[in-house]
């Protein structure tokens, strides 16, 4: 049992140094990159028929899905009081939506619909 603790002990540093590692190869993958491959990996790929609502420019569009929060989910709260609130660990208590983040080029404008 002693050894178990131990060992949970030691993963954590471990598991944070290894966060960071990552953290920082991902801020020199985008440091290396060019403006069109960073506005790519940010905003997504230009979508041509798409019409700026804001400049009405056609072709500087870009969109990209995303995972938005949304309040609270009723169900888990549900779930929260009738499990004691075990059951937020699993599942947390906010839910989120699919949705489309758009930005356009030419205007500077990001969106969501």
């Amino acid at each position: 049992m002693e050894y178990g603790c131990l060992i949970a002990l030691l993963m954590i540093p471990v598991a944070i140094v290894v966060g960071i590692i990552q953290g920082i190869g991902e801020k020199a993958k985008l440091a290396r990159m060019s403006p069109a491959e960073r506005a790519e990996h940010d905003f997504g790929p230009i979508k041509s028929k798409l019409l700026c609502p804001h400049c009405q420019t056609t072709g500087q569009v870009r969109t990209k899905p995303i995972e938005q929060k949304k309040g609270v989910s009723g169900g888990k709260a549900t779930a929260a009081v009738l499990t004691g609130g075990v059951s937020l660990l699993a599942t947390g208590l906010s839910r989120t939506e699919a949705h489309t983040q758009a930005h356009c080029m030419n205007c500077e404008s990001t969106w969501v619909f």
